[in-house]
């Protein structure tokens, strides 16, 4: 069965990421306050993509079977992957250095700058997420295995203090898996227990003291935390995986709508493109104004809202050129 509760969460989190990367393009000096507030509850939109994607793989774990697994994964994300990252490659490796890679990244050959562009997902700022998903994928064989052990979820509590006490690695895939596979196996534990879990969640009471917890954590990393991808965060946004899941499943009727299914179903050709969006965007604005334009709240929900629309829009045109093949380009 199509869980539509998933699919609504699915298009709600990636207006999340794309409203989160969003920020970087204004200079948030003159509302620190907000921009800091903003940052926290927008930023770190992956633990939900990460969720979604412990979940889907559990519920279809009935249906697992590796060559036709690794095949769709090839033709969905890696082969996209590959392809959308050509201009960023070219652009960092023959026109212009990228800023935030290691000291001596430029004197290797440009073949092995090119390597580790793909190895680290470093080219645009949410690339970084394919290589660590990409091990996901790889150990899937023992995911399934262990998912029919399901004693195995008793060891979430302690995976949830690793991800605590380690941090995203950025660009080194495999301690970003590390901190991210708590969040994918709370993922795979409530769609393997779904019937029982859901039944709770959707109550109101359930979900109010859910909110108000996401929001106690989102007070204390404000007030008492530096930065904002702290342990405090990977913990709110694991009780908002859980709200987000009640809340879908309680109101699907009224999320059931052509607008969020449309941008689930280009969710991943979104993720692809949008930072070409941003950064094509900030580039005009520092040529026409000299600078960062000056944060503000309206400007960016209608910024975010437009980015949005022009990867839509972006996607729909690729859709009806390339038709079923479009896939292979922006996985839609």
């Amino acid at each position: 069965m199509f869980l539509k509760y998933i699919h609504s969460f699915r298009a709600f989190t990636i207006m999340h990421i794309v409203a989160g990367h969003c920020l970087s393009a204004f200079d948030w000096h003159a509302l620190e306050a907000q921009g800091r507030a903003l940052k926290i509850f927008f930023g770190n939109g992956s633990v939900l993509f990460v969720f979604i994607a412990g979940y889907l793989f559990q519920y279809l774990s009935g249906k697992y079977l590796v060559k036709k697994y690794f095949s769709s994964k090839l033709k969905n994300v890696i082969i996209p992957y590959f392809l959308m990252s050509l201009p960023a490659i070219y652009f960092f490796t023959w026109v212009k250095q990228r800023d935030g890679v290691w000291p001596g990244f430029y004197e290797d050959p440009q073949w092995l700058q090119i390597i580790h562009f793909y190895l680290t997902g470093m080219q645009l700022t949410p690339y970084w997420f394919i290589p660590m998903i990409i091990l996901f994928y790889i150990i899937s064989p023992l995911l399934n295995y262990l998912d029919k052990k399901p004693y195995f979820y008793y060891s979430i509590p302690v995976f949830i203090i690793i991800s605590c006490f380690t941090v995203r690695g950025g660009y080194l895939a495999p301690i970003s898996f590390i901190h991210f596979f708590s969040v994918y196996l709370l993922g795979m534990w409530c769609s393997h227990f779904r019937i029982n879990i859901n039944v709770y969640l959707i109550k109101l009471k359930v979900m109010l003291l859910l909110l108000v917890l996401g929001i106690v954590f989102f007070i204390l990393e404000y007030l008492y935390m530096q930065g904002t991808m702290t342990w405090l965060n990977l913990l709110q946004k694991i009780v908002f995986c859980f709200f987000g899941v009640g809340f879908l499943c309680r109101y699907q009727a009224i999320f059931d709508n052509e607008i969020l299914t449309n941008i689930a179903n280009y969710s991943f050709g979104i993720y692809f493109i949008h930072s070409y969006i941003i950064s094509a965007v900030k580039v005009c604005i520092k040529k026409i104004y000299g600078y960062d334009y000056t944060g503000s709240i309206v400007l960016w929900l209608l910024f975010s809202l437009v980015v949005l629309l022009i990867c839509i829009f972006l996607i729909w045109i690729i859709k009806h050129i390339f038709r079923e093949k479009s896939r292979y380009i922006i996985g839609s």
